[in-house]
């Protein structure tokens, strides 16, 4: 993705592997800070595509056309965003901002729908949580940042819109 901070990880992934773009899959870190020493240590066997910090800096770590280790058997067909903070405190503007973009990005480039999805079969907007036990069986990333979604979606429409009026 264009604009971003690229830190390519060399361990933590699958090159290609990838079954199709359904979508973004929506994460919480439980932390704060990048996730860059942390993903490229061979031990830590996780990884993500991208991630958004609170001030909605965004940093990617593996190419969406690679099989990051995020969400277990959702890693084929999703494409993953870890954001800084914690379940129990919602998105900052900046991060909406910044999630906002990795969407609009991935529904120009990779023809992501214009929808929330909460289902593993669906396409759009989706959070690591739906996936239930294949997935890994996480709460992530809590309600509170998943009902955040019709926020970030009403971004993306918006930039969607904007960038198409003269």
């Amino acid at each position: 993705m264009a604009g971003v901070l690229r830190k390519p990880i060399g361990v933590n992934f699958r090159r290609g592997g990838r079954g199709g773009q359904r979508g973004l899959i929506l994460h919480v870190q439980e932390g704060e800070g990048s996730l860059f020493e942390r993903f490229s240590h061979p031990m830590t066997r996780s990884s993500a595509h991208f991630w958004v910090s609170q001030a909605g800096e965004i940093e990617q770590y593996v190419s969406v056309h690679d099989r990051a280790w995020t969400q277990s058997a959702g890693n084929p067909d999703w494409v993953s965003v870890e954001t800084s903070g914690f379940a129990t405190e919602p998105l900052t503007a900046p991060q909406v901002e910044a999630v906002a973009r990795v969407y609009v990005w991935g529904a120009r480039e990779h023809g992501w729908p214009l929808e929330v999805t909460d289902s593993p079969e669906g396409r759009g907007l989706g959070t690591h949580a739906m996936g239930k036990g294949a997935w890994g069986g996480h709460a992530c990333p809590g309600t509170l940042r998943a009902r955040q979604r019709d926020t970030v979606m009403d971004r993306v429409r918006h930039s969607l819109l904007s960038s198409r009026t003269p």
